[in-house]
């Protein structure tokens, strides 16, 4: 018996229908008037409380139980929430359930049978999806004991898709016809529903991809393209290794490489702007925690702004080589290193193997020690990155990875987006990233590829972050919507706008603060000059990662691009997924799309 939970139920009633392994989103032959059909078949017949559908991710820790084809489960859920999913023919599921102190419980059942109400104390909270023509008296027990009834009469692939999206409050339903909102959480459907050809994408798309993996570009890659708050493309190519043992799945987690710039330390830069914390305009130096305790005094980097460091105009040199300073005779150094964690030795390089956190201070000296260059202008470089975790810290007086999770991550369901993410997410969804022969000496899976962010314990400005690409997704919708995701403001219009405009036009610097930019006069060069693809705005602004990842945000046309893969697999010299202009290529197909649709839309109307 399950004690002492706040329980919320959903049960989905399935008959003995058979369920088989769906594709990665609703099929694009489904017609409007199909969706339009399945979604007046869905309604709530009971509510209670305020958080039905779910709308806030934060206040309850939600579980999900099922009772078969658990990978559909896991690909529905997981595009909005990180939950445990449990098997409900695993008798150890109520024990789970209360070891993981599960508040809103989901249970999906295929038949009321084994299912009792005793089976649950008062104090937890009961919701019902249910699926089935006709409510039966056993079924109508378990509804009396609900808080909240959620009721589709239709049973398919389908409406368990919608339905988990309108338990999310992704869509809704109005005049018994469905209804989306790009205020609310994304929502997934077919391109039709804006007025794409979904063969047509997805035809091009697999051609792109097919001849990149099989030219061994990269093993597999996800491809994600949002438009007005729809996941209208959403698929996973090829494998994790070219072994061709694991497929790549719609919730696997990739390396992000550079694409943490953006992620990780941007948001709370830009929220430490909106409180005060920060200006872009005044003196860096101001703002490095290490400042006042001398570690930096008499630096050479006293005059540069937050700005100039942003948009890469600072001066900085562009990398330094932190690793083999933990080399003794092509030996890492005992002086840095134990076996063991512990208070001293707590910056985790690999398994059984943890580096001195003073460490941290030798990588801030050399920072503070490099020469700048001649030359005020556009230079990428990732140095101020190392040292934003430690400087949000203090100025925010939190950690900084908790911050990012609590104020970001977790309430837009990012669970995924996460620094370490072995021991937070299943190991089975990590993508492997290249065999390390510079530092680690080993295959890379789970822990960060970047040299120079694993020193830092994998927890770094300049890379370390892990996601999905629907979790990514998230995150950047919300800089899409001017700060704003599924009601909920995080940082003002005016700071976003700020950041993602040009810096420097007059310095021939396309950078905006943070985030990158299209080159200059990008819409007049070709797929293979052009960065990114040449159809996108000039108000378009995004990033790019080393490991082969690539987001994209484009205000002008609504869209929201995400591409992620690991190109180093297995060596990091691989460099076919530029040569054969991969992600600017699949990005351009959408724009064409979007034109070719607005052309017959206007020649129509005239």
């Amino acid at each position: 018996m399950i004690k002492h939970i706040i329980f919320a139920l959903v049960v989905v009633v399935y008959g003995n229908l058979n369920v088989q392994a769906q594709s990665s989103y609703i099929d694009s032959s489904i017609s409007t008037d199909s969706l339009n059909q399945t979604i007046s078949q869905i309604e709530i017949i009971k509510q209670s409380g305020n958080n039905f559908p779910i709308t806030d991710l934060e206040s309850e820790k939600v579980g999900f139980l099922v009772p078969s084809d658990f990978r559909e489960w896991e690909r529905l859920v997981y595009r909005y929430i990180n939950a445990p999913i449990y098997n409900s023919k695993d008798q150890r599921y109520p024990e789970l359930i209360e070891k993981d102190s599960i508040e809103h419980l989901v249970i999906v059942l295929d038949s009321m049978s084994g299912f009792s109400v005793d089976d649950y104390e008062s104090e937890i909270k009961i919701s019902l999806l249910v699926y089935t023509d006709s409510i039966n008296k056993e079924l109508m027990q378990a509804i009396d004991a609900a808080e909240n009834v959620l009721h589709c009469k239709k049973n398919s692939s389908i409406a368990r898709d919608l339905s988990v999206q309108f338990l999310f409050n992704a869509i809704q339903r109005q005049n018994n016809e469905l209804y989306f909102d790009k205020s609310n959480r994304l929502n997934y459907l077919p391109a039709r529903t804006i007025g794409l050809n979904d063969a047509d994408l997805k035809m091009k798309v697999d051609s792109v991809v097919h001849q990149a993996i099989l030219a061994g570009a990269f093993p597999g890659c996800r491809v994600l393209v949002a438009i007005k708050g729809t996941v209208i493309f959403n698929e996973a190519y090829g494998y994790h290794t070219y072994h061709k043992r694991k497929l790549v799945r719609q919730h696997d987690v990739y390396d992000l490489a550079s694409v943490t710039k953006i992620s990780g330390p941007l948001p709370l830069i830009m929220k430490a702007c909106d409180e005060g914390l920060m200006e872009l305009d005044k003196p860096f130096h101001i703002y490095w925690p290490d400042w006042d305790r001398r570690l930096f005094h008499r630096s050479n980097k006293d005059g540069m702004s937050l700005r100039q460091v942003l948009a890469h105009q600072a001066r900085l040199t562009p990398y330094i080589n932190y690793y083999p300073l933990l080399k003794k005779n092509d030996e890492l150094n005992s002086k840095y290193f134990h076996i063991n964690s512990s208070e001293k030795y707590s910056l985790k390089i690999d398994h059984n193997l943890y580096l001195s956190a003073s460490f941290k201070k030798e990588v801030y000296k050399l920072i503070r020690k490099s020469p700048l260059l001649d030359d005020a202008k556009y230079k990428y470089s990732g140095l101020s990155y190392m040292i934003y975790p430690e400087l949000l810290s203090e100025l925010f007086h939190e950690d900084f990875e908790q911050h990012l999770y609590q104020d970001f991550f977790k309430p837009l369901g990012a669970s995924s987006l996460c620094y370490n993410p072995l021991g937070k997410l299943e190991t089975s969804r990590i993508v492997p990233t290249e065999y390390d022969v510079h530092f680690r000496n080993k295959q890379i899976r789970g822990l960060v590829h970047d040299e120079a962010a694993a020193v830092m314990g994998g927890i770094s400005g300049n890379a370390g972050l892990f996601s999905s690409a629907d979790d990514l997704a998230k995150l950047m919708q919300m800089y899409l919507q001017k700060g704003e995701y599924a009601g909920k403001r995080y940082i003002s219009v005016n700071t976003l706008d700020e950041f993602t405009k040009v810096q420097y036009p007059d310095n021939e610097n396309r950078r905006g603060a943070g985030f990158d930019k299209p080159l200059f006069g990008n819409d007049t060069l070709s797929i293979k000059d052009s960065y990114p693809a040449p159809a996108v705005s000039s108000s378009s602004f995004g990033h790019s990662g080393f490991t082969g990842t690539f987001v994209w945000v484009d205000p002008e046309y609504d869209l929201v691009y995400i591409f992620l893969s690991n190109r180093v697999y297995p060596r990091r010299d691989n460099r076919l997924i530029y040569q054969m202009n991969v992600r600017p290529s699949i990005q351009q197909i959408f724009y064409d799309a979007i034109k070719e649709r607005d052309d017959y839309q206007s020649s129509g109307s005239s």
